[in-house]
């Protein structure tokens, strides 16, 4: 049954690639930009540079977690605003750069 799903969803994964593909020659080619939605999936087929493909898996900067992959089809995951997410859930409080810089007094002195 596995075998059956992985075909569906690599079928699914496949005509959302053509049909923005499709979308993009349907266009003048002076307005074809490589980067929008199809079926609501967002797409974007044009090489970035390094820093924007970092920024998708690591944004301090973006609070959203599921953001829109910098070169394919789909969302990535900004693991800073999963991290922050993460420890606001468990009471962590990260130091600032204030604190963990500070030297600390030993308790008791």
């Amino acid at each position: 049954m596995g075998s059956k799903a992985n075909w569906f969803a690599v079928g699914v994964v496949a005509g959302l690639a053509a049909a923005a593909i499709g979308q993009e020659l349907a266009k003048a080619p002076e307005a074809r930009t490589w980067k929008g939605t199809v079926a609501g999936v967002p797409y974007n087929f044009r090489l970035e540079e390094w820093p924007e493909i970092t920024n998708e898996y690591w944004n301090p900067a973006s609070e959203k977690i599921l953001i829109p992959h910098t070169i394919g089809l789909g969302w990535g995951v900004n693991f800073a605003a999963l991290k922050r997410r993460v420890e606001t859930l468990l009471g962590v409080n990260a130091p600032t750069s204030d604190e963990a810089t500070r030297p600390q007094t030993p308790v008791g002195v």
